[in-house]
């Protein structure tokens, strides 16, 4: 839900993801049901969800992930019209965000380090791709 409570809190946004058109940030909650809200938050969580199985698969060679978070950052530069590198850092606190309702009482300061480093790691691979 965070995620794409930053997403839609930006009206600019409405423009840059066609699929969220339709949507009103004021009415955003766990019971949206909107077919092309749903694909952008799913798309985003399939992101993570990848690298995290690459890394999982062969964690002693990242190169795999580093190349899909590359292809996600490739692909925003030529797909998402006047998006900015910078907003993909924007991301990290509602994604931190995520992570701790989902962990609950199990998200502590080690947890939320993890998490951070995890979505550094991500970004630092999506801007490569986005500014090349």
């Amino acid at each position: 839900m965070h995620i794409s409570e930053n997403t839609l809190q930006n009206p600019d946004n409405k423009e840059k993801y066609p699929k969220l058109k339709n949507i009103d940030v004021n009415t955003v909650n766990a019971a949206t049901a909107d077919s092309g809200f749903e694909t952008v938050a799913a798309n985003y969580l399939k992101v993570f969800d990848d690298v995290i199985t690459t890394v999982e698969e062969k964690p002693g060679d990242v190169s795999d992930a580093c190349s899909r978070l590359t292809a996600v950052g490739k692909m925003h530069r030529t797909k998402v019209n006047g998006m900015d590198g910078s907003e993909f850092q924007l991301l990290e606190e509602p994604f931190l965000c995520m992570i701790s309702e989902i962990l609950q009482d199990r998200y502590n300061d080690k947890a939320e380090n993890l998490f951070r480093k995890f979505f550094q790691f991500c970004l630092k691979y999506i801007l490569e791709g986005f500014n090349s």
